[in-house]
């Protein structure tokens, strides 16, 4: 990518306008939290200087990698990213030099071999990789005496712009060019002027501006945004540099030839499509593709040669060919082997009822169909009975009619292939009606019964027993019957799953030895309106 495209990024934004707030809030006099933030951001700076130094060593590798492919093209361009890995270097320990004098001048500790570093103080790694701890972070005499008495940040000031005159030298382009210039910026600020006078009043240099009466901690922060902007040019400069480099010369670790089947696993008679190309590609080269030893080149699209035939035998074969293409030099030709291997099959589908071998009238039943080597959602499946679509990751069937003898249901599976539909396989399912559920009061069906514990029922159950589906029943009505005096029997009625209240009344004048029956128990599928009711089994409890 060019470097018109990388501007400042947010990034680096956002952490120039921390410093500049910050900045502001040492104006305020603002203490303990000032120095508090200085920190954090020192932090965070040094973890992007980190970042940005990676970036460049990896531009740099680049740089290596091309030249060993063509030293002749490359040589110069590398060359130039060298001067400027090195300059960068230098003035980035010249920066990690001075803070460790403004360290020293506010009398920061050297961390001892044993001890742990902690978020109290802050600390900063010299060039020589000594840790020095500095607790005297807001030590107002430091910044002053190392960056203006002793001249230190006049001396940056000139280092820093020549700097940046050098790289500006080394490009052509002017949108690099605005960036190094908006990169390292340290210019002295705009002389004001007294009214009609043309002298200046209350001139300060770029120094004075940043290092008079500043905290330490806000001196080194300063430095390390430096560190950044220094490291931030570097870049921008290799990645100039590199995009310089011809296209021919192959900016790449190594050329490979590269296969890029439509699919690697096809079926008997489906025909087998594969694009084959350089993975460097060079629009400017006319390469030649020859497949299993054939004198004539394939035929090309653009600058991709397309390998198609139609297998007719099941097994696992491979194919190998050459690429053949100019040198990058233009003198001769070179070639590079590929081989790519795939498979025949028969056409096969996988058809898996998830919760038994048997679809259900009334119900949503989830499938799984699957077919090797081809993605879900090419699959086309539809069924002879009912409809079929998909829910989540699963095919759900809802079958219209019964079928007990699986003669009229059968899921058939096509896959859409190079812009038809081809056959997959099929299934045969059986329909059935969901089984009818058993009725029960205090979840028992006959036996006996004690007396208190069925004066405490208030409902008649319908259970489906061993279903794997998430299904319930609800009664709808019943009659329940128990004997009453001179022999006789009272039958008493309920419209819903509930006993009524004159229900209980017999219930509770019932003794030991007694018997109560529930007979003509009707359930259906509960929230299901379309559900016929069932007649269930009758319930006969003795009473102890």
């Amino acid at each position: 990518m060019g470097t018109k495209n990388c501007p400042e990024t947010p990034r680096q934004k956002m952490i120039n306008m921390m410093y500049l707030v910050l900045t502001a809030m040492l104006a305020l006099n603002v203490a303990a939290e000032t120095l508090q933030a200085f920190k954090i951001v020192d932090s965070s700076l040094m973890k992007t200087y980190l970042s940005f130094s990676d970036k460049n060593e990896t531009l740099i590798t680049n740089f290596k990698s091309a030249y060993e492919i063509n030293p002749g093209k490359v040589e110069k361009w590398m060359e130039m990213a060298y001067q400027v890995h090195a300059k960068s270097d230098s003035i980035v320990r010249y920066l990690i030099d001075t803070k460790e004098m403004l360290a020293l001048m506010a009398k920061a500790q050297p961390k001892k071999p044993d001890e742990e570093l902690t978020d109290e103080f802050p600390f900063i790694v010299t060039n020589n990789r000594d840790t020095l701890i500095l607790e005297s972070q807001d030590d107002l005499n430091a910044s002053p005496v190392v960056m203006l008495t002793q001249e230190r940040g006049a001396e940056l000031q000139t280092l820093l712009n020549q700097f940046k005159q050098e790289l500006i030298a080394m490009v052509d382009d002017s949108s690099v060019i605005n960036n190094l210039n908006s990169a390292i910026d340290v210019d002295d600020p705009d002389r004001n002027l007294l009214p009609g006078s043309g002298q200046s009043m209350n001139f300060r240099t770029w120094s004075q501006q940043n290092f008079e009466a500043t905290p330490v901690i806000a001196a080194v922060t300063l430095i390390s945004k430096l560190q950044i902007d220094v490291r931030n040019a570097e870049s921008a400069v290799l990645r100039h540099l590199y995009n310089q480099i011809d296209a021919a010369s192959f900016k790449f670790t190594g050329l490979k030839a590269t296969v890029i089947p439509e699919a690697s696993y096809i079926f008997q008679g489906q025909p087998y499509k594969a694009r084959i190309f350089l993975s460097a590609e060079d629009s400017t080269q006319k390469l030649e593709v020859f497949v299993n030893g054939s004198t004539l080149p394939l035929k090309t699209e653009g600058n991709e040669a397309i390998y198609t035939f139609t297998p007719n035998e099941i097994g696992v074969f491979k194919y190998r060919g050459q690429i053949k293409y100019r040198n990058p030099d233009g003198d001769g030709y070179s070639y590079k082997d590929f081989e790519q291997e795939y498979q025949v099959a028969r056409p096969a589908v996988t058809i898996s009822p998830t919760k038994m071998n048997v679809l259900y009238k009334d119900l949503k039943n989830p499938i799984d169909i699957a077919v090797p080597g081809i993605p879900s959602d090419k699959l086309r499946p539809v069924v002879t009975n009912g409809t079929i679509y998909k829910e989540g990751d699963l095919w759900i069937i809802e079958p219209s009619d019964l079928d007990n003898l699986g003669e009229r249901t059968k899921v058939i599976v096509n896959a859409e292939l190079n812009g038809s539909q081809r056959p997959m396989g099929e299934m045969v399912f059986r329909v059935k009606r969901v089984p009818d559920p058993k009725a029960t009061v205090a979840k028992m069906s006959s036996g006996a019964i004690p007396r208190e514990q069925l004066r405490l029922q208030q409902i008649v159950s319908a259970t489906l027993e061993d279903f794997d589906f998430d299904l319930s029943f609800e009664v709808t009505k019943f009659d329940m019957s128990v004997p009453t005096s001179g022999g006789l029997t009272t039958t008493l009625h309920s419209n819903s799953f509930r006993f009524t209240d004159e229900q209980k009344r017999l219930l509770n004048g019932l003794g030991a030895g007694d018997k109560v029956s529930f007979e003509n128990i009707f359930a259906k599928i509960a929230g299901d309106k379309n559900d016929v009711e069932r007649k269930l089994s009758p319930i006969i409890l003795t009473v102890q």
